[in-house]
């Protein structure tokens, strides 16, 4: 029997195919079976909430965070916060937390990067990343400054008041400069106060004139600065005259008269006469129709109805060593040298406040005065007032009950030997003295 290679080439073709249709179904058979039986991949988390409730915050500033994920596999989430150091948080691990912004920045606004990572702790599972961008400004102060001031040179200086407000709430200080251009820094008298936010400064200018003024306040951070000036204005003076008054006595009647309103010769910016004697300050009084003023009539021009011991509206225990024009002319005065005599005066009206509320000027300071009368009870001050350089701050004190001794304007030089006598027993040897001035009244 003969084998034939057809056959058998068939026959192991069919063999072959029937070999690898069995290997493809056990193949498909167990792919099947292993799909069946493979776990699920796991599922990241899902996102729900992302909130915050502001996007631009002031230094030092909280912004509220929410950050809220689900999760299909069920599994328990974690939420890490970053601000890549720049802050911090209230909670970095919760998903609602609090973070408070630096309170320094770079610039006026700079902005911060904050990131919340959610985790399933599964290794197979990419965590979701969530971003803000935070903006941290820096609010710059808000200054309320004084605005251009004029007040009289005869007001008690006056406050100056300045308002800052922050929105940030940080420390304000305030800072108050004089500035060039004006009066200087010894002219003026300065005192600061700060409370809050207002700060006031009180001025007293020791001359008229104007006070450029800068005020300043900070946070730390930004500073605002304001300009203004203070005008300080004399109260206009009058060239000379005289001033009716009305002395008033104890028996309720009142005695009307005038009176010079400067030293002789009674002009404004001319200086005092300082004459030889009592003698010759009368005649010149009479060549005017005038006569010298008696030592009542005087001293109620000084103090005026209010019975002040100077006549200023400035009081001289209030004002510094060195009070400029604030006063009258004395030691301290910024006219008087530091020891000054009798003659040392100055031209009527230099000191624009030195006056009562009667309107005569220089009885304090500037020239001793002649009066009209010797009165033995007080000494020989009666016969000048105590204005004067030697005595600035003081009206006399004449008491109206007291009898005086009047002498006649009328004397001449033959009468002066018996002037002189009774000089000598009244204790009045300065009568000829030289170093005084005078003013007349009628």
């Amino acid at each position: 029997m003969s084998w034939s290679p057809q056959i058998t080439h068939s026959s192991s073709l069919r063999f072959c195919l029937s070999w690898a249709a069995t290997i493809i179904v056990a193949a498909s058979a167990w792919t099947s079976c292993s799909l069946v039986h493979q776990d699920p991949a796991n599922q990241s988390p899902i996102v729900q909430i992302r909130e915050a409730d502001t996007t631009v915050v002031a230094r030092g500033g909280r912004v509220e965070l929410t950050v809220s994920a689900s999760d299909e596999d069920d599994d328990p989430l974690r939420y890490e916060w970053s601000s890549f150091g720049a802050g911090s948080f209230q909670d970095s691990l919760a998903n609602s937390t609090f973070w408070i912004a630096p309170d320094q920045i770079a610039s006026s606004s700079e902005f911060f990067l904050i990131t919340v990572t959610i985790i399933d702790n599964q290794p197979d599972t990419e965590d979701p990343v969530e971003t803000f961008l935070i903006e941290v400004v820096q609010r710059v102060p808000v200054l309320v400054a004084p605005a251009d001031t004029v007040i009289s040179f005869r007001d008690p200086g006056i406050v100056l008041e300045a308002r800052a407000t922050d929105e940030d709430n940080d420390a304000l200080s305030f800072e108050w400069e004089i500035l060039e251009g004006g009066l200087s820094v010894d002219q003026v008298v300065r005192e600061q106060q700060t409370r809050g936010g207002v700060s006031t400064l009180r001025l007293l200018p020791l001359t008229p004139g104007q006070i450029p003024l800068a005020v300043m306040t900070t946070d730390g951070s930004d500073t605002l600065r304001r300009e203004f000036t203070v005008t300080i204005t004399a109260t206009e003076q009058p060239e000379g005259g005289m001033v009716a008054l009305e002395l008033p006595r104890d028996d309720g009647v009142s005695i009307p008269y005038e009176i010079d309103v400067y030293e002789y010769p009674n002009q404004l910016g001319v200086d005092p006469l300082i004459v030889d004697d009592w003698f010759e300050a009368s005649a010149l009084c009479r060549e005017q129709g005038k006569r010298l003023c008696s030592s009542l009539e005087w001293t109620y021009a000084c103090r005026g109805p209010e019975a002040n011991p100077y006549s200023s509206v400035d009081d001289p225990e209030s004002l510094p060593e060195q009070y400029g024009l604030r006063f009258c002319n004395g030691v301290g005065s910024g006219l008087a040298s530091e020891t000054p005599g009798f003659d040392e005066v100055v031209p009527s009206g230099s000191f624009p406040n030195c006056s009562s509320s009667t309107g005569v000027y220089d009885m304090t300071g500037n020239a001793f005065e002649w009066l009209s009368d010797l009165d033995p009870f007080f000494g020989r001050q009666a016969t000048a007032s105590l204005s004067g350089t030697a005595i600035p701050g003081s009206c006399g004190s004449i008491d109206t009950r007291q009898p005086s001794v009047p002498f006649a304007d009328e004397m001449d030089d033959g009468d002066r030997a018996a002037v002189d006598a009774l000089l000598v027993q009244t204790n009045f040897q300065g009568y000829a003295r030289s170093e005084r001035g005078f003013r007349c009244c009628r």
